[in-house]
């Protein structure tokens, strides 16, 4: 009832409100593709203080299920009362310019083959709007199609900043498995081995031999 109200509430100060932009708009997840679980932030960067309540609504833009795990504003107010309904989170924000949203999204990928997975990103609710959204995915993977990818400590970090609808395949790319190297006293103990064996086939080649004659 709570947030119904404040809704009707918002409604009423907007008419004597200022229009308020959206500046900016940063998306990160971070997680592994093989166990399908990640955390990740949404940040609303506007133009003014929001001096009016004002409804917030921001579609998380993967697929998959999310969950809310705080809103914080930029005064360091905490939002409690929130809805979440088809990965759209809508509550009110008051006397701030900056709210941050923090969530987990589980079985964001489809596995599509052996070390392949698919995903779908769907940015098409932004535009007209500055975003940077970045995947930062444990592993090292080829991406598909080739959009900005960079590698680094054993991470595949996709970057997004551009609307549209984002259909991506992860390739996972074979770690290169150097044999290990045997230590000195197995290098001996093989060679001994070797020597053994061939003195063995040696003595049953002159025995054979012997038994023809």
């Amino acid at each position: 009832m709570l947030f119904f109200a404040l809704i009707i509430l918002s409604l009423i100060t907007a008419q004597t409100g200022i229009s308020n932009t959206l500046l900016n708009l940063e998306i990160c997840v971070v997680g592994s593709p093989v166990e399908n679980s990640f955390t990740g932030y949404i940040k609303l960067k506007y133009a003014a203080t929001l001096a009016n309540y004002t409804l917030v609504s921001v579609y998380i833009p993967f697929e998959g299920q999310v969950s809310v795990l705080n809103i914080t504003s930029g005064n360091g107010v905490l939002v409690s009362d929130y809805q979440l309904e088809n990965n759209t989170i809508s509550f009110l924000a008051l006397n701030t310019s900056e709210i941050t949203i923090y969530f987990t999204v589980e079985n964001v990928l489809e596995e599509a083959g052996v070390g392949s997975y698919v995903t779908y990103i769907d940015l098409t609710r932004y535009s007209n709007i500055p975003l940077n959204l970045t995947m930062n995915l444990v592993g090292v993977y080829n991406v598909e199609p080739p959009i900005n990818t960079k590698y680094s400590n054993g991470n595949t970090l996709i970057t997004i900043t551009q609307p549209g609808y984002y259909p991506i395949t992860l390739y996972l790319t074979p770690e290169t498995i150097t044999p290990a190297q045997p230590s000195g006293l197995q290098g001996r103990i093989l060679v001994l081995g070797g020597i053994g064996a061939a003195l063995i086939v040696l003595l049953v080649l002159i025995y054979v031999l012997r038994g023809k004659k």
